[in-house]
C-alpha cells in the first residue's frame, strides 16, 4: 500500500499506534468518499430518464385491445401494463390482441384506432 509507505518514513517521529490510528481513518475515509460518490451518481442517473406522466403521456401511445371494439363502442386497451377504458374512433372494428394508438383523450377515456398491419 503506496500510504502505508510513505507514512513508514515518518515512522521514526511518531509511535506506532499514531500511525495505525492515521491509517484507519484513511482507509474509513476513503470509504465513506467511495458510498458517497456512488449513491450521488445514482441519484443522479435516477433524474435524467424521468418518464412523462399524465394526460400527455398517453398520447400517440400504443397499447394493446384486451376486448373487441366495434366503431364508436367502448372497450379496454392495456398500455403500459395499465387497463385504460378506451372508444373506438378509428375506421374499423378493433379485435382482441389487435396493436392500437392512442389519439386523444375525454376524461378518463381515451380514444383510440387500430394500427393498419
Amino acid at each position: 500500500m503506496w500510504i502505508y509507505g510513505i507514512l513508514m518514513d515518518y515512522a521514526a517521529a511518531l509511535p506506532g499506534s499514531l500511525i495505525f490510528a492515521v491509517i484507519l481513518v484513511l482507509i474509513v475515509l476513503i470509504l465513506i468518499i467511495t458510498v458517497t460518490v456512488y449513491y450521488l451518481y445514482k441519484i443522479i442517473s435516477s433524474q435524467r430518464g424521468r418518464r412523462h406522466t399524465g394526460p400527455e403521456a398517453v398520447i400517440n401511445a400504443m397499447g394493446i385491445a384486451t376486448n373487441n371494439i366495434d366503431k364508436n363502442a367502448s372497450g379496454f386497451v392495456t398500455i403500459d401494463s395499465v387497463s385504460w377504458e378506451a372508444i373506438n374512433n378509428g375506421e374499423e372494428p378493433i379485435e382482441k390482441y389487435d396493436k392500437v394508438v392512442v389519439t386523444g383523450r375525454i376524461g378518463l377515456k381515451l380514444m383510440v384506432k387500430k394500427i393498419k398491419k
